[in-house]
């Protein structure tokens, strides 16, 4: 008896499991296709305008009659339009860095969260704003020994 209890449990989870995979049945194809979404408008192709200025080759410039200015990229995609960007002001020098001559190259003294940071760079491969820094420390030292007269 205990083998027949144990065959019909297995039955009934197998037959649970099979019932359970198979696809839901369609009540209403009916009211599916009145629901049917509106089609979608594919937006127009972008072109570019006639009156438009190459600045670089496949690099077009145009303003348009409200005065917004607008470049075209030629890509390999198509025709890629954006608002032109406007140039980036530098960044300010910054006036906390401190900058001494030790030979070819150098050595820079600059604030960080963890204290005072120091590090040293060849003159030849100076990024900007070291080489700014090391430009001002430079004419104040001129400064400083012009008024001095050494």
């Amino acid at each position: 008896m205990k083998k027949i209890t144990m065959s019909l449990a297995a039955l009934a989870v197998f037959a649970s499991a099979a019932l359970a995979q198979q696809p839901a049945k369609k009540t209403a194809p009916a009211k599916a296709a009145s629901k049917a979404k509106p089609a979608r408008k594919t937006p127009a192709p972008v072109t570019i305008p006639a009156d438009a200025k190459e600045i670089s080759p496949g690099l077009y410039r145009w303003v348009d009659p409200k005065g917004q200015a607008w470049t075209y990229r030629k890509t390999p995609f198509g025709i890629m339009r954006g608002p032109e960007q406007k140039a980036e002001t530098p960044a300010p020098v910054p006036t906390d860095w401190t900058a001494t001559d030790a030979g070819d190259s150098v050595a820079f003294t600059g604030p960080s969260p963890f204290g005072p940071r120091h590090w040293t760079a060849k003159k030849t491969e100076l990024n900007e704003t070291e080489a700014a820094v090391w430009k001002r420390a430079q004419e104040a030292h001129n400064t400083a020994s012009a008024s001095t007269g050494k």
